[in-house]
């Protein structure tokens, strides 16, 4: 046990030199606080406390020279900036321990629910960037991803595309920068200073990749068209019937994919032949003229499904939009040659509205596009929706005319619960 005492001067005075070593004697007033005394006399004031984790004894001054008051309050003072130092020190030691739980799926988390703007699909895209880009760095603290990882990952995942590798790295940059404004220390600066995925511009990494101009030639126009209006008869089931009149719409309306299957039958009037979509990519609703042909089109599919209401296209839950036709997809590929996707139906539409002289503020208007703020004068066009029928039709009536020169076969089949 250390020796005690209660300092004062004459006990102070009164204390034997030890024959060899030191002696230590401790203040029973101020904790911490003790004197020195070697073999030949000499008495010194210290204060013990800890340095980088270790005990350390640190000189005060030397008695009598120092009184017992002196020393006391200067003891006082070296204890109080121990005790600030040591509170900093565990500050930071939780600051680090939180920058550690802070891994990317926690972050990747809080950006999706503090971002509420963002749609579904895009959330589902973002999601999947993460999952399929990242499946190994999900538990990994942002600390620990460093800019030479990214580098790597993204050339790994080019290997298998590109244009996914590209996204998938713009994802992760927008999680950093998100990481970096919200998750700050007690003094309010950002715990995340530097974004690893600059690297990519740095070493100038990023893939090139040219937008598709992929559409449906007017030569693969009439097999596209007569495989798709041929479903039920060789592809069979109700996904048949519903992705045939979901494939037929996205062309001759120019429709999105995602804003085709949210199409909701309270937004589409049979008798005035108006369509509306209300969750479109800008974020604006959208009315379109319904003509000959896909007023046809949805009034027969409603007389075959027995629905008015919600969705006019449904998943297999019978209450998600539909999404999953990449099936249905890969067997027309295969019957027809014709190598397509979903968004090549929309840059159809769109290209046969060119070249059939629909341009300008009226083709914008029908795909939905927004005029650019520095465009003063389409500011100030207000396109009438009536005005949109007869550019509808002539686009419609030029695409019958590239596929069968007339109207689709109807068809009938019983009424099913599950379309």
């Amino acid at each position: 046990m250390p020796e005690k005492i209660n300092f004062t001067k004459a006990v102070l005075e009164a204390l034997e030199p030890p024959n060899t070593g030191r002696r230590y004697v401790y203040d029973t007033k101020i904790s911490g606080l003790l004197i020195m005394v070697t073999p030949p006399g000499a008495r010194s004031f210290q204060v013990r406390k800890h340095i980088d984790g270790k005990a350390a004894r640190v000189t005060l001054g030397r008695f009598p020279a120092m009184t017992i008051v002196q020393a006391r309050e200067k003891a006082l003072a070296e204890l109080s900036q121990i005790a600030s130092t040591h509170q900093t020190s565990n500050q930071k030691r939780a600051e680090v321990r939180q920058f550690d739980n802070l891994t990317l799926g926690k972050a990747f988390q809080d950006y999706t629910r503090s971002h509420k703007n963002l749609k579904q699909t895009t959330i589902k895209d973002y999601e999947r960037s993460v999952r399929v880009g990242f499946p190994d760095w999900q538990e990994l603290p942002l600390s620990k991803i460093t800019r030479e990882m990214v580098e790597t990952r993204h050339r790994e995942r080019s290997e298998h595309s590109e244009a996914r590798a590209n996204n998938e790295m713009r994802v992760l940059r927008c999680i950093f920068n998100y990481a970096a404004e919200e998750y700050l220390d007690k003094a309010g600066k950002p715990i995340i200073t530097t974004n690893p995925v600059k690297r990519l511009s740095h070493s100038r990494a990023w893939n090139r990749v040219d937008r598709k101009k992929t559409i449906i030639s007017n030569e693969d126009l009439p097999a596209w068209f007569q495989a798709v209006d041929t479903l039920p008869e060789w592809y069979g089931g109700g996904l048949a019937h519903k992705a045939r009149v979901y494939f037929l719409l996205t062309l001759f309306n120019g429709y999105r994919r995602s804003e085709c299957s949210g199409l909701l039958w309270e937004n589409v009037d049979l008798k005035t032949r108006v369509a509306r979509l209300e969750d479109t990519k800008n974020h604006l609703s959208h009315e379109l003229p319904l003509t000959t042909f896909t007023h046809h089109l949805l009034a027969e599919w409603q007389t075959w499904t027995g629905q008015g209401s919600g969705l006019v296209f449904r998943a297999t839950d019978n209450q998600s939009p539909l999404s999953s036709v990449e099936a249905v997809i890969h067997a027309i590929r295969e019957k027809t040659g014709i190598q397509w996707a979903m968004h090549d139906l929309r840059r159809t539409f769109t290209t046969t509205a060119e070249n059939i002289g629909v341009r300008g503020y009226t083709l914008k208007r029908l795909i939905n596009h927004k005029t650019g703020a520095a465009d003063v004068t389409g500011g100030y066009i207000v396109t009438d929706l009536e005005s949109l029928r007869e550019p509808m039709q002539t686009i419609t009536d030029r695409l019958l005319t590239l596929t069968s020169g007339k109207l689709p076969t109807s068809k009938t089949a019983p009424a099913a619960s599950n379309t």
